[in-house]
Parts: C-alpha cells; sequence; structure tokens
C-alpha cells in the first residue's frame, strides 16, 4: 500500500472506531500461538479467537466480541463457494 492509501485507511477506521491503534507484530502473532500451542483444541477449534481467548457473540462492540453473522455456517458455505468461484478451484 502507498502511505497515502494507508493514511486514509487508518482515516477511516478512526472515525468508526476511536481508539483504535496498530498492533505490533509480537501482539498481532500472539493470538495465533496462543490458540495454537497453548490452548486445548476443545476450547478453541471451530471457534473465533480474540486477544488471546475465545470471543463471545458481541454485536455492539467492534473491540469485544465476534458478531453473530461471522459464526452462520450458511454464510461460511456461501463464502467457501464464492472464493472457489473466484479462483476457478473446488477444494
Amino acid at each position: 500500500m502507498t502511505e497515502e492509501a494507508t493514511q486514509a485507511l487508518i482515516a477511516q477506521i478512526a472515525a468508526r472506531q476511536p481508539d483504535f491503534r496498530w498492533k505490533a507484530i509480537p501482539q498481532g502473532a500472539a493470538t495465533s500461538v496462543w490458540a495454537g500451542l497453548v490452548a486445548g483444541a476443545d476450547a478453541v477449534g471451530g471457534r473465533y479467537c480474540l486477544d488471546c481467548h475465545v470471543a463471545e457473540i458481541d454485536e455492539t462492540s467492534p473491540h469485544g466480541g465476534v458478531w453473530s453473522y461471522a459464526l452462520d455456517g450458511e454464510h461460511a458455505k456461501a463464502l467457501w463457494g464464492k472464493s472457489e468461484e473466484m479462483v476457478g478451484e473446488r477444494f
């Protein structure tokens, strides 16, 4: 991304989320490491994780949880189908 595009994105995000801050690389990787190495598979399998914990459904906060549509199986199937269509492959 160009610097101009990056600044425009930051401005758009800040307009909706005034407390937005970029994470450092270790912070960004922490949840993946936690989910893959620390948390038990039964605790995190098939769930949305955020900031080193399994996120709760939260329709009001862009920071504190996952919106219910992200856990909808029909939406997931539709997204998968559209992705296959876009790349011209079936998996």
